[in-house]
């Protein structure tokens, strides 16, 4: 594993660990549509259905208790199905996987849980959903005795029932997933062989048995990682990561055929004097199936400067070949944390800078030939450790962004703003949560009527609960 620690992510390690920090709140019975579900050692698997309404609400905000009173649970992410709810992927006191389904008029339609009794902790990660409203939750699971892991795969049918789950044995941590609308389920992150790390990718059928499986060493053959993977209209699974020479890392793609054959690697080998490192931060996919992979991009102007990070985007062809790489530097620090790319080929990617912590949300958008349309930094008016980190696009192109910023109270709440395709701010806006409490934003998903969730933690010193956000303007 000594391969991982070099990686270039631990430049920002602070960073990118304040997101992740505490998770605790605390909201009392009756604030912001509280729904009390305290769901003690048994942990079980089958769903709490509940009427799910039909009048949608332009906006609610609700947050949601499934542990003890010192627990800490956390949403992670969030989709919208073909029903129109909000299907929201939680952590559960880092110990179980948690699912919500939330109607548009943010009835509670169904919430589930999934923890093996075996492992001391399940962590989930990613959540994504198929045609037919099947979800699927992934992340690691963990037992300290070893100690050992493995990825862990659960999916649900589109009432909250367990349909399988999956695991993987001989170490490693999931790091993301991605499911086409044929159920087709594709995971990626690290393993080990005992001297090196693995870039380990997972693909599994619609019952959830093992389709195919690889584990890369990288083109060099010293150590990888998978980070980020997508699946393109054939089921060609692309993972983005990174992989060693012994001393630096560098941006590496894969792509895999539908039965896991190896298309090809290709490895940014820059130029070691001036881009000591590049990392993977996010990964999409254009309506052709190339691939856009949003990059870290360390640059020093001379041999012994002090490196810079740069919000960097390499677009692929796709037989591996970079077609372009487009850069932003707006401060010491630029950190890409999501990327989207619309109908129309224009890439979105959001993020945070600062120097030498965050201070501002970071906007880009490029053209289909890696030129810079706009860009927006905004710290919102009051000095914090703003971050953005999600975006979701609608059907008119709109881009809508979000994570966690400061107001003049000092106080983190979830903010969101939203471009149109000229780069016009159509809003910016703070969740109107009327508890005192912290919020940590995560993820975003927009509806087909341009209505958004944004999901994340409520905190407070002692605990944290699920929040969920629903605002349509």
């Amino acid at each position: 594993m000594q391969f991982q620690t070099r990686m270039v992510r631990h430049v920002y390690m602070g960073v990118a660990a304040i997101a992740a920090i505490g998770c605790g709140g605390s909201v009392a019975d009756g604030v912001s549509g509280h729904e009390p579900s305290t769901l003690g050692e048994s942990w079980p698997g089958s769903p709490t259905a509940l009427d799910s309404g039909t009048t949608a609400l332009s906006s609610w905000w609700r947050t949601h208790v499934w542990t003890g009173e010192s627990a800490r649970d956390s949403a992670i992410d969030v989709a919208v199905d073909h029903r129109g709810r909000a299907i929201v992927l939680a952590r559960l006191a880092e110990r179980a996987f948690g699912v919500l389904a939330y109607a548009a008029d943010g009835t509670l339609a169904w919430a589930s849980t999934y923890r093996d009794p075996s492992d001391d902790a399940d962590l989930a990660t990613k959540l994504a959903l198929d045609t037919a409203g099947n979800v699927y939750a992934a992340g690691s699971w963990q037992r300290a005795a070893a100690p050992v892991g493995g990825f862990l795969v659960v999916s649900f049918d589109a009432g909250g029932a367990l349909r399988w789950s999956a695991r993987s044995e001989g170490g490693g941590a999931l790091s993301d997933l991605a499911v086409d609308g044929a159920g087709h389920v594709v995971v990626t992150g690290g393993g080990s062989d005992g001297t090196h790390s693995l870039a380990r990718t997972i693909a599994y059928d619609m019952d959830g048995n093992v389709s195919w499986q690889v584990s890369e060493l990288g083109p060099l053959g010293l150590g990888a990682i998978g980070r980020n993977v997508a699946l393109d209209a054939q089921a060609h699974a692309y993972v983005a990561g990174e992989s060693t020479d012994g001393t630096q890392d560098h941006l590496t793609l894969f792509a895999y055929d539908a039965r896991g054959t190896r298309l090809w690697a290709t490895r940014n080998d820059a130029d070691p004097e001036h881009v000591p490192q590049t990392t993977a931060r996010a990964l999409a996919l254009d309506a052709f199936g190339a691939p856009h992979v949003a990059i870290a991009r360390a640059f020093r102007s001379t041999r012994d400067a002090e490196p810079s990070i740069e919000l960097a985007v390499t677009k692929y062809d796709v037989a591996g070949s970079a077609l372009w790489t487009a850069t932003v530097d707006q401060a010491a620090r630029n950190i890409a944390t999501a990327i989207a790319v619309d109908a129309e080929g224009r890439v979105t990617v959001t993020g945070f800078a600062g120097s030498p912590r965050p201070d501002s949300y970071l906007t880009v958008q490029l053209d289909t030939a890696g030129r810079i349309r706009w860009t927006d930094r905004y710290g919102w008016n009051f000095p914090g450790e703003h971050q953005a980190r999600a975006v979701a696009l609608d059907v008119a192109g709109n881009a809508y962004v979000t994570g966690s910023a400061f107001g003049g109270a000092g106080i983190a709440s979830f903010g969101s703003i939203a471009y149109d395709p000229s780069g016009r701010v159509l809003f910016r806006e703070l969740d109107s949560d009327p508890s005192n409490e912290g919020r940590v934003a995560a993820a975003i998903a927009v509806d087909r009527s341009s209505a958004r969730y944004v999901v994340g933690s409520v905190l407070s010193a002692s605990r944290a609960v699920v929040g969920v956000l629903r605002s349509s303007r």
